[in-house]
């Protein structure tokens, strides 16, 4: 039986496995179930498609417990040009570098499960967990940290349409020639960035449906702190927790440096912005209600599906008397429990982290209250000896 096991490989769950070793979980104590080859790996690979060459987040947002970290570890490496800008927005070569390297320290990824968890049920003094290939595993405590990128959000009127591709689909084919991009968040600009790089006779096409937006981040910085954050925990309408993450998150907008470059690209004639809503595309044309457009391929950067709530491992809880919902969202204890020793992070978390709570830093901050949890029970195991 595992002591704590993490449902997740991705920035959360590595954020999380790397707070409890570091403060003292034996490896053999831990489980980290996800269905990549690597932890890690879906992120590395969709951040990989667009090229990014810097995370939207600051320095000090990353897997390991130490803020500062990162920073040591750029200096330390001499990384060139290693953060940019007034936040200090570190390279994500050297962001993957750093993880990978702490992975390897706490040898996180020989307790790597590659498959997925498709069920999970309490017994008497521990969960089970249901994997796809039917084992079951068992453990004291379990922590729900599987994100919300895995449906990629692909538009009904594109669906059966031939040279369209979503940005983040499982497979892609690299040798279709597109130069339409659809989309107006942080994912269609670099996408489009990359694509300018590229040696090409036709302009870009970008096709939005609202002007484009700049924030340095998804919200403002005001809620990665306590000059935000402290209001939002003292409100007890859980349902207003959920409107306030709604209307601050800044969903759809890119930093200004990214902007920038497109505007400077949309002076010299390389890319046109389409700030016209698509009302149809069929027989190789996109369609508004004022033209219709011939493309050679288009690429989707059009998000994900929220489909984290209706996926069956969840919904086995939903079900359960004492997990309680607010506006669809679980309702969690100051240390993230949703129920007796299940605890979230994430989108699941909203309601307790707010609007940064699906961010690194949100993973971080899940890391934290967990690890804490770790402390408690350690120093109670301890006195009772």
């Amino acid at each position: 039986m595992y002591e704590w096991l993490i449902i997740g490989g991705g920035v959360h769950a590595t954020t999380i496995g790397l707070q409890l070793r570091y403060l003292g979980l034996p490896v053999e104590q831990l489980a980290l179930v996800d269905s990549h080859e690597k932890l890690m790996g879906n992120f590395k690979m969709q951040t990989s498609r667009l090229s990014m060459p810097y995370l939207r987040s600051p320095l000090v947002h990353h897997c390991h417990p130490e803020p500062f970290d990162l920073k040591k570890f750029a200096k330390h490496h001499q990384y060139a040009q290693a953060m940019i800008g007034q936040y200090q927005r570190p390279r994500l070569d050297m962001f993957f570098d750093h993880t990978e390297q702490w992975i390897e320290t706490y040898s996180l990824e020989d307790t790597h499960i590659q498959q997925d968890a498709i069920d999970i049920e309490q017994k008497d003094n521990h969960w089970e967990v249901t994997l796809e290939n039917g084992q079951l595993l068992q453990a004291r405590h379990v922590v729900l940290a599987m994100g919300t990128h895995r449906t990629p959000n692909v538009p009904d009127m594109y669906a059966e349409q031939p040279d369209v591709q979503h940005i983040h689909q499982k497979e892609i084919d690299i040798h279709t020639h597109a130069s339409h991009v659809i989309g107006s968040g942080i994912s269609a600009a670099h996408l489009v960035i990359k694509l300018l790089g590229e040696e090409r006779s036709e302009p870009i096409h970008l096709w939005v449906k609202k002007q484009l937006e700049v924030f340095d981040f998804d919200a403002d910085p005001g809620w990665l702190g306590p000059k935000n954050m402290r209001g939002f925990q003292c409100e007890k309408d859980l349902a207003k927790r959920a409107e306030i993450n709604c209307n601050e998150r800044h969903k759809g907008s890119m930093p200004k440096e990214m902007y920038m470059k497109l505007m400077h690209a949309q002076e010299a004639g390389n890319l046109i912005i389409h700030e016209t809503p698509i009302t149809k595309v069929a027989h190789h044309k996109i369609y508004t209600e004022h033209e219709s457009v011939d493309y050679d391929g288009i690429y989707l950067a059009t998000g994900f599906k929220m489909d984290l709530m209706q996926q069956p491992l969840i919904q086995s809880i939903i079900q359960r008397k004492d997990a309680q919902m607010v506006s669809g969202y679980p309702v969690l204890t100051t240390s993230l429990e949703w129920v007796d020793n299940l605890y979230v992070s994430g989108m699941l978390a909203d309601l307790e982290l707010g609007p940064f709570a699906r961010n690194i830093m949100g993973g971080r901050m899940a890391a934290q209250r967990i690890g804490e949890v770790f402390v408690k029970e350690q120093a109670a195991l301890k006195k009772a000896m």
